[in-house]
């Protein structure tokens, strides 16, 4: 990755356009939050870091050292600490701020163990056979050198040592086929406009944002109206806007008209968001051996309530919900659909290929 497209990630990323006080994208939802906790370890209530140590770590803890790539602001590694999961664990992350962050929560919580440090995961050099356990969650698909990272994770292992990652694996980009795209849509607009409601104060995750809009200079309107001319969309996105700006000035909510983005809309924001998220499971297989894969799902949802999921938390909402929950299931396990989502325990192995086993 360029180094002018390093300097926007970072300066993405520490602006921590997840550290929202409303309720924004679908994994803030309780019900997803329990459907997912379903699907990571059986247990509505359980979680997918306690399945991990249960079952793949009991009787090793502390482990002595673990790693993590691509860590932000550092939640995973104080939840693996509070569970006294290991003595020592190294983070790295690319942005400054997270990672100063990070560092101050941790010593606040009382971490002592952790060593927070800035790199470039993709050209990341780690010592031979020094780590018990390895994790990427939600990061590996920012990785555009995939092939390195996971050698150099491979390499870094304990020979008994583990890779897990909680990852999105959908489609580069968030590119999708044809069929999951007509899916979203026609889920977008059959539910009740009421539901399909933005509030003018609220960040979007497409670079489709008024807010984010603000804080962008001039060079970035005139790069972002040529990227709208060659995708052929500035007039149905200059129609959208006005139609936003209408609503806002009416002092009623404009309602969220599409949810999908363009690819340079999708690299305007991030340059390394979902570059080869769709390349993450053939690429490990080259290197590891799959021990453990459990689809998460998101396939609709996570474009779907983008930005409105905060209006399904009354009774209605969340049978609506349960509507959408359900189809995703009954679409995946056809084969329709694939999972944009999953969590996979890997440990490495040397030469050949494995498959993945579900």
């Amino acid at each position: 990755m360029a180094h002018q497209d390093l300097k926007r990630t970072a300066r993405h990323w520490g602006s921590d356009p997840w550290n929202s006080s409303e309720i924004v994208f679908w994994t803030q939802l309780a019900s997803v939050q329990r459907r997912l906790a379903m699907k990571e370890c059986g247990k509505p209530d359980g979680n997918w870091v306690d399945h991990i140590l249960e079952t793949y770590f009991t009787g090793r803890l502390p482990l002595q050292r673990c790693l993590s790539l691509g860590c932000g602001r550092g939640r995973v590694e104080r939840q693996w600490a509070d569970r006294r999961a290991f003595v020592a664990c190294d983070a790295y992350d690319i942005s400054p701020n997270s990672i100063a962050e990070a560092e101050v929560l941790a010593t606040e919580a009382g971490y002592d163990g952790i060593n927070y440090a800035v790199a470039d995961i993709n050209q990341i050099e780690l010592p031979s056979q020094h780590y018990d356990a390895a994790l990427a969650v939600s990061s590996a698909h920012h990785f555009s050198d995939l092939e390195h990272v996971f050698a150099q994770v491979a390499s870094a292992l304990k020979p008994d040592g583990l890779f897990v990652l909680h990852e999105y694996v959908g489609a580069n980009r968030f590119q999708f086929g044809a069929r999951q795209r007509e899916v979203i849509e026609a889920c977008l607009h059959l539910i009740p406009t009421e539901y399909r409601m933005l509030r003018a104060s609220k960040r979007s995750n497409t670079a489709d944002s008024p807010k984010q809009s603000q804080q962008r200079d001039i060079g970035w309107f005139f790069r972002r109206t040529l990227d709208k001319l060659r995708e052929g969309t500035l007039l149905s996105t200059a129609g959208r806007y006005w139609r936003r700006h209408r609503a806002i000035a009416a002092g009623e909510r404009p309602v969220k008209e599409t949810a999908l983005p363009t690819l340079r809309s999708v690299i305007a924001v991030d340059p390394s968001e979902a570059v080869r998220s769709a390349e993450i499971l053939p690429v490990l297989e080259t290197l590891f051996e799959i021990v453990e894969y459990r689809p998460l799902g998101g396939t609709i949802l996570q474009f779907l309530l983008a930005d409105i999921a905060g209006n399904f938390v009354d009774e209605a909402g969340e049978q609506l919900l349960e509507i959408l929950f359900q189809l995703e299931d009954a679409l995946m396990a056809s084969g329709d659909l694939p999972s944009d989502f999953a969590l996979i325990v890997a440990r490495p192995r040397i030469g050949g290929s494995a498959m993945r086993g579900d």
